[in-house]
């Protein structure tokens, strides 16, 4: 009996972790989906007044589906919620943290805390769900193209490294994406009144978030006018300027390198097996060539 339980648990564990295409995982996509443009429209005053209810249901509903997932879970994985014991490719035993459900439950604790009018930008966090979609999907393929610069060895070795850099930038880009629309959600609560221009929607919170990005005279045009009336402000502007400017796209530019430098590794080590092979070949070659002129001369002396 307990054999079969902890049997089913296995495939429970299995059709919830995000390993497999599952309609599970799909259906969590989705509503994590929902809830983070829900989260976003919230910050529009038009639509967030005609459609207050229905926002603040879906918000409900969706926090509800939350924390149900966390206790399935819990129930599913039992002790191994955290993490659990696994030996490696040498037999050294080490403990492997389960990420994904100590992210879900931060995320349904700071939910539920934010549920109070005090702690409602909180709610914002539930935007970082968005990332579990990475686990979810497998591979990017990407379509080979452009026959010409296949005569070009230097070009055809560059150009293979930026795509097969293509997936990693994306994935990036996706990450820059989530934690600007974050970012940009938090900007339009705290500012949007008094600093329209910059925050009063969405929209122009993004557009700001941007500017950051490029450096193009943030600090005095947006940075200062507010940190003036916001003391704090400079925290918000300090993580995000270094996170999105300087962490993300010097992570952009490594895994561009990392694939070029791969990439012509990869053809220096095809050029050489190359020209083995044609070495061996040769020497192949002129041996068969020594046995036939020593037959030859064996035919003659005999």
């Amino acid at each position: 009996m307990n054999k079969s339980k902890s049997n089913t648990l296995v495939k429970l564990r299995n059709y919830v972790d995000g390993e497999a295409d599952t309609p599970y995982e799909y259906s969590m996509l989705l509503v994590i989906i929902v809830n983070t443009v829900s989260i976003g429209l919230e910050t529009s005053k038009n639509i967030s007044e005609s459609f207050k209810n229905v926002l603040f249901w879906v918000d409900q509903i969706c926090l509800y589906i939350f924390i149900a997932e966390l206790i399935f879970k819990a129930i599913v994985y039992n002790r191994d919620f955290f993490g659990e014991n696994r030996n490696d490719e040498n037999g050294n035993a080490y403990f492997h943290v389960n990420r994904w459900n100590i992210s879900d439950l931060i995320i349904v604790v700071v939910s539920l805390i934010s549920s109070l009018s005090y702690f409602a930008i909180f709610r914002v966090f539930r935007v970082f769900r968005s990332f579990k979609v990475l686990k979810t999907v497998r591979s990017l393929r990407i379509i080979k193209a452009f026959k010409l610069v296949n005569d070009i060895t230097s070009l055809r070795t560059t150009f293979k490294g930026l795509i097969k850099a293509i997936p990693g930038i994306l994935w990036t880009f996706f990450f820059l994406s989530i934690f600007a629309y974050a970012y940009a959600i938090i900007g339009t609560n705290v500012f949007g009144d008094s600093y329209p221009l910059f925050f009063g929607n969405l929209g122009n919170s993004l557009l700001s978030l941007i500017q950051i990005i490029t450096f193009d005279s943030w600090v005095s045009q947006i940075a200062r006018p507010i940190i003036q009336e916001y003391p704090w402000a400079w925290l918000y502007f300090i993580t995000y300027a270094f996170t999105a400017a300087y962490v993300l796209m010097n992570v952009i530019v490594g895994i561009i390198v990392d694939c070029m430098g791969n990439e012509r590794e990869r053809q220096k080590s095809k050029q050489n097996s190359q020209k083995k092979d044609v070495t061996l070949e040769t020497l192949s070659n002129q041996i068969q060539e020594l046995r036939t002129q020593i037959e030859k001369l064996e035919n003659k002396l005999s």
